[in-house]
């Protein structure tokens, strides 16, 4: 039953192309003869239609790093409030600013949603200063500090 409800969120995907993204978002380095064995299909049809996948966007197949493994000890979401006539500008200068790894628009009273990941709090105060505090158009920032993650996942085919 609990099966069947979670399938049915996903009617643009047939039962052979959801059987292969829940294999690989589970592990993207699943061999397909694996997979096609699961799904009773042939490996090639596995390789054509993840192939397939990845050709219309649908699927990406990439190594995630984990950021506190990678140096980055301090992570911020911040939202930030932009003048109308400005936004195009301010998400130019964001998008170009190596320690944003996300930006998100959004309703409400901040425009932008943004994710930093940096070294230190030492660090993230002088993005906060330095860099961010001088892009012409924001009026407001809201810096909210990640302190523990408690939980992130990849998995968006339940």
């Amino acid at each position: 039953m609990e099966e069947t409800f979670r399938r049915s969120l996903y009617p643009d995907l047939d039962d052979i192309d959801y059987g292969i993204i829940r294999a690989l978002q589970g592990n993207a380095r699943l061999p397909f003869t694996t997979i096609a064995k699961d799904l009773g299909v042939t490996e090639k049809t596995i390789r054509m239609r993840v192939q397939q996948l990845q050709d219309e966007g649908a699927l990406s197949l990439v190594g995630i790093v984990n950021p506190v493994k990678a140096g980055f000890h301090v992570q911020a979401m911040i939202q930030v409030a932009v003048d109308a006539e400005k936004l195009d500008d301010v998400v130019a200068a964001l998008m170009e600013t190596v320690e944003i790894r996300l930006i998100v628009l959004t309703s409400g009273e901040y425009q932008l949603f943004t994710q930093v990941l940096v070294t230190s709090n030492e660090e993230l105060s002088q993005f906060l200063l330095k860099k961010l505090h001088k892009i012409p158009g924001i009026s407001k920032t809201n810096v909210i500090n990640e302190l523990k993650i408690l939980k992130s996942k990849y998995n968006f085919i339940r």
